[in-house]
């Protein structure tokens, strides 16, 4: 039998905390729970005293947030799953870093999904990111400089969005291109990135590709029609998308 991974629950409603530990025993067999905390003081000293691999964290405890116990903490050597009540712009900033999040009221998919992805991280300890960088996207969320984490073979590469060219499908995983450094394949589909950062001037303008509009040369129309990056690389276009990346690009000609 495997071994079962430690985990915490951390929240200040006592009954979020049965039902999340009520469904991880039902669903989530890998998870074994050692420990519940309501409030900042508790989920330090219990963390410290557990040593839990997981931990799930709700952001608001009582009069003070989960970015205050992390920043008592120091050193963050677990995996954690965020869970909130409110899908405001923090949980964009957590997509960014690539940190899990649950939303009230706790769907058993998405628990599932999350518990999965953080034992995964676990066993490959590839657990964190940096505290002050995921400190950084969520409190200047607002920021022109967005960074990105890429959740690669060797861990996360953090990269600037405004410097990713294109991105292309490669079955699950995703290739992105960048204007100076190397390719990168990443351990997500291309729709998560599509979903991600269309609001960052990025396109779909195939099945297979994912456009920083900012980087396009040309459009051309022979051929099927196809579009012609910076780089030289030449990305196909489909039909149901040509008069919207023409449209897109005299848009952005017209502000530069």
């Amino acid at each position: 039998m495997a071994k079962k991974i430690p985990s915490l629950i951390i929240d200040d409603e006592a009954s979020s905390r049965e039902n999340i530990s009520m469904l991880l025993e039902q669903f989530c067999p890998e998870v074994a729970l050692v420990g519940m905390a309501s409030n900042v003081r508790e989920a330090e000293q219990q963390i410290k005293a557990l040593q839990p691999a997981i931990v799930f964290l709700d952001i608001q405890l009582g009069t003070e947030t989960a970015f205050s116990l992390l920043k008592r903490l120091g050193n963050i050597d677990f995996a954690i799953i965020f869970i909130t009540a409110y899908d405001h712009f923090a949980i964009k900033a957590f997509k960014f870093m690539a940190v899990d999040y649950l939303l009230k009221p706790i769907e058993i998919p998405q628990l599932i999904r999350a518990a999965g992805n953080a034992v995964k991280q676990v066993a490959d300890r590839s657990l964190h990111l940096s505290l002050d960088q995921m400190m950084m996207q969520v409190e200047d969320f607002n920021r022109s400089r967005h960074k990105l984490a890429l959740a690669t073979g060797k861990g996360y590469e953090m990269v600037y969005i405004q410097d990713i060219m294109y991105c292309l499908a490669n079955g699950s995983y995703t290739h992105f291109f960048f204007k100076h450094e190397e390719p990168l394949l990443v351990s997500k589909n291309l729709k998560y990135y599509e979903n991600l950062l269309g609001e960052y001037g990025f396109l779909r303008t195939h099945n297979t590709a994912l456009v920083n509009l900012q980087y396009v040369k040309t459009i051309e129309r022979v051929n099927g029609g196809s579009l012609v990056m910076e780089d030289q690389r030449s990305l196909p276009v489909s039909k149901a998308k040509r008069m919207e990346l023409e449209g897109r690009i005299k848009e952005i000609r017209r502000l530069i």
